[in-house]
């Protein structure tokens, strides 16, 4: 008898997500290949997080190679320092031309100008990483270290008279660990590199807006392209396809889950991994399973929703109650009287502090859950005490008929 081979979980969540498990945004990943082979062709690229960015950023990065094109990835998220900004980039960029530049390694530590050292990762790979006293000093005396190694990957693609795109993942934090002066030093970089082409990306839209705004030194210098949700359409047929391409009959069943976790792709395909897991034992997928994948997802993250919830004023808890029934109204006498939320003022403040703590994100003048598992956590566990019960599926954003297991505040609201 042949041995049946299990199959594998046909979504990936974690990391950069590539090859068969990543999807679409073939507009966004022109745009951006473009960018990356221009000459003072900078582009801008930002939206919400678990969109899908720094996939797609990996994903180009991966077509470019294989094209023979030069490019270097930076993932900037992490840095607690000016100084660790160079180290990121002195990695990335020993990765991505040392294969392709033997010299790299020597050229980068002989033109950084700073004390540098050289460190080798699991894979023996060395590279050159600013030396750990830089980042004992002023931040005024570090700032300079990424410019002098963006300055050294310009000065060696020049010399080999070939052009390097250069991507910098979530770039904001050159503002965070060095402000307007570092602001206006990248400027400079992105106007004299001849060599070099700049694709920034990033996650917090408030920042990037200002950091982009009129009277800024980025102001109009960059292309900008808006990374924002996926066409549910397409998500909902890829996800159908990747099930069923698995063994599992699942036709519709893409739509539902696209619905219940969108519109942030790793949301959508956090559900997925639920659904295919859940249908695995008898190979269909119905609406059903994907209430119960979704429940497991907002089970496995329980403990750290009931723990940021506790740290909240019962104003914001209140705030995220009603945000969790509708989607409009949050300020009307209704609503405020409904769930306990006082003035038209404090709610509109509680409202403002949740976005900033990033529980809530603001579209226009309304404001919805940043993300669904911790709406569904709030409709499971925190309406029932205002006398609420509805599943944790349901979207504020779509009229509800009540049912008779539902309580729900006055139809005015």
């Amino acid at each position: 008898m042949t041995k049946r081979t299990p199959i594998g979980n046909p979504f990936l969540i974690g990391g950069a997500v590539t090859g068969a498990f990543f999807t679409d945004r073939a507009d966004e990943r022109k745009r951006i290949a473009r960018a990356l082979g221009e000459p003072l062709g900078h582009l801008l690229v930002y939206g919400p997080r678990r969109m899908g960015k720094t996939s797609t950023l990996h994903v180009v990065r991966e077509d470019l190679a294989r094209r023979g094109r030069l490019v270097v990835m930076a993932d900037l998220s992490t840095a607690s320092a000016p100084a660790d900004l160079a180290s990121r980039l002195l990695q990335a960029a020993t990765e991505g031309l040392g294969r392709r530049w033997p010299e790299t390694l020597q050229w980068l530590v002989r033109r950084v100008g700073v004390r540098v050292g050289l460190v080798a990762d699991p894979s023996g790979l060395i590279f050159p990483a600013i030396d750990v006293g830089l980042r004992a000093a002023p931040p005024e005396e570090q700032r300079g270290a990424l410019g002098a190694a963006l300055d050294a990957v310009e000065s060696l693609a020049a010399h080999r008279r070939a052009h390097v795109g250069i991507i910098l993942d979530e770039f904001q934090e050159i503002h965070r660990l060095g402000g307007e002066r570092a602001e206006a030093e990248l400027r400079g970089l992105l106007q004299r590199h001849r060599h070099v082409s700049y694709v920034l990306a990033g996650s917090d839209e408030t920042l990037i807006r200002a950091m982009t705004g009129a009277q800024r030194p980025l102001y109009k210098l960059l292309e900008p392209l808006y990374f924002g949700a996926m066409d549910p359409a397409h998500l909902a047929r890829w996800i159908d396809a990747r099930l069923e391409g698995a063994g599992v009959k699942a036709r519709g069943v893409g739509a539902r889950v696209a619905a219940v976790a969108g519109p942030r792709t790793r949301d959508v395909i956090q559900v997925a991994r639920g659904v295919f897991e859940a249908a695995r034992p008898t190979g269909v997928a119905t609406p059903a399973t994907v209430e119960e994948a979704f429940l497991e997802v907002v089970a496995g993250e329980s403990e750290p929703h009931r723990a940021r919830w506790e740290l909240l004023s019962p104003f914001q808890q209140n705030v995220l109650r009603a945000l969790a029934v509708r989607a409009t109204g949050l300020t009307t006498a209704a609503v405020r009287r409904a769930f306990a939320l006082g003035p038209q003022g404090t709610a509109t403040k509680a409202a403002q502090a949740l976005v900033r703590q990033g529980f809530l994100a603001k579209d226009g003048t309304a404001y919805r859950y940043d993300s669904p598992f911790l709406r569904g956590w709030v409709i499971l566990h925190a309406l029932p005490d205002v006398g609420i019960v509805l599943p944790a599926s349901h979207d504020p954003s779509v009229p509800r008929q009540p049912s008779a297991d539902s309580r729900q505040p006055s139809a005015t609201m």
